[in-house]
C-alpha cells in the first residue's frame, strides 16, 4: 500500500520550523540578559540556587519576591543547576515550555483534521511574533502558557471522547498554572469553558466526562503545599498576591503598592492593539484575508461546524482580551495564553477555504519572525551596547582584573541592574547612599565602584579621591563608569 506523497509546501514548512528553532536556540546564547525584566526573573533563579531556597523566591538577599509564584524559577534556576549559571541555562526552560505548547498545539489539530491543518497551525504559532520572542525568554509568561494550553487542549479532548489520561490532564495544568501565575491561570482557562458550555448547554457533558472530585483534588495537591508553606516562611505573602497582585493591580491603574516596580498604566482595551503586534505577522495577513472573503465568510464558517469546534476556539482567542480589556495595568506579553487558540483558529480557517489550501506562503511568513531575531543578533554582534541595556561588559571586564576574592562591585546608583549581579553571582550590590556605600566600602576592602558618568560628580570626595577611572562603557543612552581602588588608599 503506498503512503500519500507529503506536499511541497510541507517539506518546505519542515525547514521552516527546524530554522526557526536554530535561530531561536543560537539567541539563547548571543543575546546576552538585559535590564530589567529578564534579567530581574534571571537573578531570582540565580538567588534561588545559591541559597538553596526552593520556597520563597528572592528579589534580593532576605527580601522575598511575592510577585509571582515559583514555577518558572524553580525551571531556570534547576536548569542553572545543571547547566551552569549562565544565559542560555536560564533561558532554556522557557524555549521547552514553547516547545510543549507548540506540540500540543499541532497534535490536537492533526488529530482533529490531518497533517496539512496541523503544519498550518504549528507555522502559525511558531511563526508569531510574541510566541517567537517568548520562546527563551526568562519570566513567567512561557509557563502561564503552557499551563493554559494544556488544559484548554485537554479539555476538548476529554469533551471528544480522549483517554483518562487527559482528563486529568486538565487538573494537572489548573494545578500547574497556580504554581505559574496564580488564579489567573484558573480564570483564563475558566471563561472559554464557561461560555462554550453555556452557549452549547453542554452541562450534563461538562460534569460526565472530567474527575472535578478526584481532578480538584489532584490539583489543590499540586498547588496548595507550596502556598501554604511559602505563607508560613513569609507571612503576609498570600494578602499581598491575591489582593494586591490580583485585584488591585487589575482594577486601579495607579495602584500605588507594588512592593516590586510600579504599575503598568495603559489605556483599557490596549490588550487589543498588543495581540495584533504579538500574532505579527498572521494578523496582517488575516485581516487581509479576511477582507478578500467577506462574502464568503458565513460558509466557510458554517463548514463542517457541528461540534462547536470553531466555537470554543474563538472562545480561548478572544476572552483573554476580553478579560483585560477591563484592566488598567497591562504589559505586551499579556496576551500570551491565547496565542495557541489564535493559531488553531486561523489554521481551522485556512483549512475550510479551499482557495487557500496550497499553504506555499505560510513557511515563508512564519521566517518573518525569525529574520527579525537574527537582526536582533546581527546587531547585538555589530554595536549591541547601542540597542541592548545590559551589564554584562562592565562585568567581564571587572572579573579580567581578577579582584581579591572577598571584593565586591558597588554600584553607585538608585536604579538596580539585575544584569549585573547575575553576572556577578551576587557580588554587586547598588546604593545612592552615601553613608551606606562607605560601610560597605570599610567592609569589602579592594573593592570597585561602577557608576555612570552622570552620577559621577554625586560620589563623595573622601571616596572619589581613592578611585581612578579603569575602563568607560557605553549602555544604551548612558555610559557607565569602572572605578579601580588606588593602592594606599
Amino acid at each position: 500500500m503506498k503512503t500519500a506523497a507529503i506536499p511541497a509546501w510541507r517539506k518546505t514548512a519542515g525547514f521552516a520550523l527546524l530554522a526557526l528553532l536554530l535561530i531561536r536556540a543560537l539567541a539563547l546564547w548571543a543575546i546576552p540578559l538585559t535590564d530589567t525584566t529578564e534579567a530581574r526573573y534571571a537573578e531570582i533563579a540565580r538567588k534561588m540556587l545559591e541559597t538553596g531556597n526552593w520556597v520563597t523566591p528572592l528579589h534580593d538577599y532576605g527580601v522575598p519576591f511575592w510577585a509571582k509564584p515559583p514555577l518558572s524559577t524553580w525551571l531556570s534556576a534547576a536548569s542553572m543547576g545543571l547547566f551552569g549559571v549562565n544565559e542560555l541555562a536560564a533561558r532554556l526552560p522557557a524555549l521547552l515550555l514553547a516547545l510543549g505548547a507548540l506540540w500540543l498545539t499541532a497534535n490536537l489539530m492533526r488529530r482533529r483534521a490531518g497533517n496539512d491543518a496541523a503544519m498550518a497551525a504549528a507555522l502559525m504559532l511558531a511563526g508569531g511574533l510574541l510566541f517567537y520572542g517568548a520562546a527563551g525568554t526568562v519570566m513567567t509568561d512561557p509557563a502561564l502558557m503552557f499551563c493554559v494550553t494544556l488544559s484548554q487542549v485537554a479539555f476538548w479532548h476529554a469533551m471528544s471522547g480522549g483517554s483518562r489520561a487527559w482528563r486529568y490532564a486538565f487538573f494537572v495544568g489548573l494545578g500547574l498554572g497556580l504554581l505559574a501565575k496564580g488564579p489567573l491561570d484558573v480564570v483564563l482557562v475558566g471563561m472559554p469553558i464557561f461560555f462554550w458550555v453555556l452557549i452549547r448547554n453542554e452541562w450534563k457533558r461538562l460534569w460526565t466526562e472530567l474527575p472535578w472530585i478526584s481532578g480538584t483534588l489532584l490539583a489543590a495537591a499540586i498547588a496548595l503545599p507550596w502556598y501554604i508553606w511559602a505563607e508560613i516562611r513569609t507571612p503576609g505573602f498570600l494578602n499581598y498576591f491575591i489582593m494586591g497582585e490580583h485585584v488591585s493591580r487589575f482594577l486601579d491603574s495607579g495602584w500605588k503598592g507594588d512592593k516590586y516596580g510600579f504599575a503598568h498604566a495603559t489605556p483599557r482595551g490596549m490588550i487589543w492593539p498588543y495581540a495584533l503586534g504579538a500574532l505579527f505577522p498572521w494578523s496582517i495577513a488575516m485581516l487581509a484575508w479576511l477582507a478578500c472573503r467577506a462574502r464568503r465568510l458565513p460558509a466557510i464558517f458554517r463548514n463542517g461546524e457541528q461540534d462547536g469546534w470553531l466555537l470554543y476556539l474563538a472562545l480561548w482567542t478572544v476572552m483573554t482580551l476580553l478579560f483585560f480589556t477591563m484592566s488598567g495595568n497591562i504589559i505586551f506579553p499579556y496576551s500570551l495564553p491565547m496565542l495557541p487558540g489564535a493559531a488553531l483558529l486561523m489554521a481551522e480557517l485556512w483549512r475550510r477555504d479551499q482557495t487557500a489550501r496550497s499553504g506555499r506562503a505560510l513557511p515563508w511568513l512564519a521566517l518573518l519572525s525569525g529574520l527579525l531575531v537574527l537582526a536582533a543578533i546581527g546587531l547585538e554582534r555589530y554595536d549591541g551596547a547601542k540597542y541592548f541595556r545590559t551589564q554584562k561588559p562592565v562585568i567581564e571586564a571587572w572579573r579580567a582584573q581578577q579582584p581579591s576574592p572577598n571584593a565586591m562591585l558597588f554600584y553607585w546608583d538608585s536604579r538596580r541592574e539585575f544584569s549585573a549581579e547575575f553576572y556577578s553571582q551576587g557580588k554587586v550590590r547598588t546604593t545612592a547612599d552615601p553613608q551606606a556605600l562607605a560601610v560597605l566600602l570599610a567592609s569589602h576592602p579592594g573593592s570597585w565602584i561602577a557608576t555612570e558618568q552622570r552620577d559621577l560628580s554625586r560620589l563623595p570626595p573622601a571616596i572619589a579621591g581613592g578611585y581612578a577611572r579603569a575602563a568607560e562603557f557605553p549602555v544604551m543612552k548612558d555610559r557607565m563608569l569602572l572605578l579601580r581602588p588606588i593602592a594606599g588608599h
